[in-house]
This record gives C-alpha cells, structure tokens and sequence, in this order.
C-alpha cells in the first residue's frame, strides 16, 4: 500500500538562508497545515542549528551556490533519495540551483505541489548566450512549477518585460515572503547603549556618519558605486564611515581604484555576521545601490530600524522605495547621484526624519513578519487545495 503523501519540504541552495532570510519562519510553519515541515540545503555549518531553533528535520545536500556539474547531479540524486522516502505534498524551493534541481526533483517523484519562490532574476546581469541561456532557464522553472511566487510586483512585472508566462507567477499582499520582525527592529531603534556598543566595536567617532550597507560584498549589489560615492562624500568634508556588513564575494573582482578604496580607515569590512539585525543600530543611512533586486528584506530591516534608506532604481527597488516619502531613489550605477543623495540625508535632519518616519510606517503596516507569514501560509495552502480538486477531478 502506498503511504499518503504529507508535509512540506523547504529546499534551499545553502543552509545560510535558511538561517537568517527564514529565521522563526520555519518553526511557525510547523504550527500551520502544512506541518510537518522539512528543510534540506547545501550544509555550511549552520544546518544543525537550524534544524535545532525551528525543530524540523534537516537534510545536507551536496549543493553550493558556485557551478560544479558533479555536485550539482549527486545534489539532484539525493533530492530525489530524499523526495520519494518523505513522500511530501508540497515542495516549496527558491534560490537559482535549488529551484532548478529540486524543481527537477519534484517532477520525477510526481510531488503534486511545486512552489517556487522566485526572489529575483540573476539574469539582469548576464549579457550575450549568458543571458538568453537564464530566460530560458527561468522560463523552464517557472513551467516546472505548479505555481510561482514572486517576492514582488516589480519582479513580477519585469518578467513579463522578459517574456516570461507571467499568467503563471503571483504576488501575495505588498510583496515579499518572509517579512520583516518589526517589533524587534523598533526595540533595537529605541536603545541607545546598544547603538553605542555596536559603533564602539566599529570604532566610530561620535562625529561621524555611519553609511551601512548589508548583504553580500559583490558587484551585483552596487558595491563599487558605493564605495566611490561614500568617497565622494568625504571629498565634501562630510565625516562620513563605510560600514559593509556581510559576505565578501569578490571584492578582488572590484576595480582597482575600488579596492584601494576598501583599504581606506573610514572602511569597516564586518564579514559575515549570523544575525546582523543589531548591526543596524549602528548606522545612520542604509544604502542599497544593487543593480538587481527581487525585493530585499535587508530594506524592511533598515526600514523597521527606523534608518533613512537610499537605494537604486532596479528591478525590486524603484515600485518599492517611494522617493522623497520611503527613502531616496536614485539611478543604477550613478555615483554621483549616489553621494548627493546621501550627503543630503546627511546634512538635513528634516529630510533623514521624514523618510526613516515613512519608511517605518510602510514596515509596519505591510511587511510585519507575522502578516507576511499568514499570507504566504495560505498562498501554500490555496495551491495544495488547487492541485487536490485537479487530482480529483481527473479522478
């Protein structure tokens, strides 16, 4: 007798993810009814911990996010190990590699349910057969799924730009799938010794302006006009500190004037930090110039933070930052957009307090993590009810 397929498998490329993008989340699935809830990603150190705080079962994969076709096919073998002992219902994936394979996974052992989370189109960066190759890439994830869930309206709106059958991809609410914990943001705002603590370990002089930025140290995140733009800044007499917080992912790749200027004492290069929410106390404007975006959770956290937020106009950021209400808007790759719209933050109080004020307010009232949370429960929910009737009436 076959047993009933149950539960959810979350599958994603590295534990890291799972680690802090799905921080709480995971725990309050098992709640839900798509219980019991299982996790399987490339383990970097982190999977343990994680199956330990959100009390799921947790599977390592041979997976990392850098090309390896070995690794890659042995990661697919293990999915589809993994897949047809669990029997799942609904396997949920995000994350380039994961979705491909898992995706592949889930066909071959017939999971009923297939979402995918689409957080962003890597493509917006690629050029020549790099680029037509990840259209068609994408196009075949999103054809595997039985449903697609893109983490924005932009997002979804520069698919169908693209091409892409966007009849098949949706949006819940505002956008975004994890959300962000506003209130803890809000405490970590209100508390003045941890902010002092934070750029005590940074060492920050009292006079200067922290510019922070979170996430990971690439190109594709608009490092270099970050780093030019902050320098810019200083040149204006505006005492102004770098704080990078994240992985460094290339930063040997930057070009030369960018990493002599990464070498410069108003540069601080935390690395990689588990849980950076507190790391944001310690700024005094978040800036994100990415070059592509899904919709960056990073900027709900600097938002609930209370922090002024100056981002680029790429897919995921232009629909979502409101210039002059939400934060500043400026041009991709525009450094000196860039430096006056973050020296203008810095030298006009108004202007910091009108946007953090806005910003906070749009965290609140759309992105709380609780909200998000429920509503991404019963996108799930609706998809699984959907596959059930079409089970059912070809019956």
């Amino acid at each position: 007798m076959t047993t009933p397929r149950s539960g959810t498998l979350v599958v994603k490329t590295v534990d890291a993810t799972l680690d802090v993008v799905m921080r709480d989340q995971l725990r309050h699935l098992t709640t839900t009814s798509l219980a019991p809830v299982t996790v399987a990603a490339g383990d970097t150190g982190r999977l343990d911990r994680v199956a330990a705080r959100e009390r799921v079962p947790a599977h390592a994969l041979a997976l990392a996010r850098d090309p390896s076709p070995a690794r890659d096919l042995r990661a697919l073998l293990e999915l589809v190990g993994l897949m047809r002992r669990l029997r799942p219902e609904t396997v949920v994936y995000g994350t380039p590699k994961a979705t491909l394979l898992a995706g592949v996974a889930a066909r071959l052992t017939g999971v009923p349910t297939r979402v995918q989370v689409l957080h962003g189109l890597r493509l917006e960066t690629a050029t020549g057969l790099a680029r037509r190759l990840l259209v068609e890439s994408e196009r075949l994830s999103v054809l595997m799924s039985t449903h697609t869930l893109a983490v924005g309206h932009g997002l979804r709106r520069r698919c169908g730009e693209l091409g892409l059958p966007i009849d098949r991809i949706d949006v819940v609410g505002a956008g975004s799938v994890v959300g962000t914990d506003v209130a803890r943001a809000t405490a970590i705002a209100d508390d003045p010794a941890l902010r002092a603590s934070v750029r005590g370990r940074w060492g920050v002089d009292d006079d200067e302006f922290v510019i922070g930025f979170v996430g990971r140290v690439t190109r594709d995140k608009g490092v270099e006009t970050l780093v030019r733009a902050v320098a810019d800044v200083r040149d204006d007499g505006v005492p102004a500190r770098l704080v990078l917080v994240g992985l460094d992912e290339g930063t040997e790749l930057l070009d030369d004037d960018v990493q002599e200027l990464l070498c410069g004492d108003w540069v601080t290069m935390t690395g990689n930090v588990d849980d950076p929410a507190e790391e944001y106390s310690g700024f005094d404007v978040f800036c994100l110039p990415s070059h592509r975006e899904g919709l960056p959770t990073v900027v709900l956290e600097a938002w609930a933070t209370r922090l002024p937020v100056v981002v680029s106009d790429c897919t995921g950021l232009a629909d979502l930052v409101a210039h002059g209400a939400t934060g500043l808007v400026v041009p991709v790759g525009d450094r000196r957009a860039t430096g006056r719209a973050l020296r203008a933050v810095a030298t006009d109080p108004t202007l910091r307090r009108t946007i953090a004020h806005g910003g906070h307010r749009r965290a609140t009232e759309d992105f709380d993590r609780r909200v998000v949370w429920d509503a991404f429960t019963r996108y799930v929910e609706r998809a699984r009810s959907e596959r059930r009737r079409s089970r059912s009436s070809r019956a």
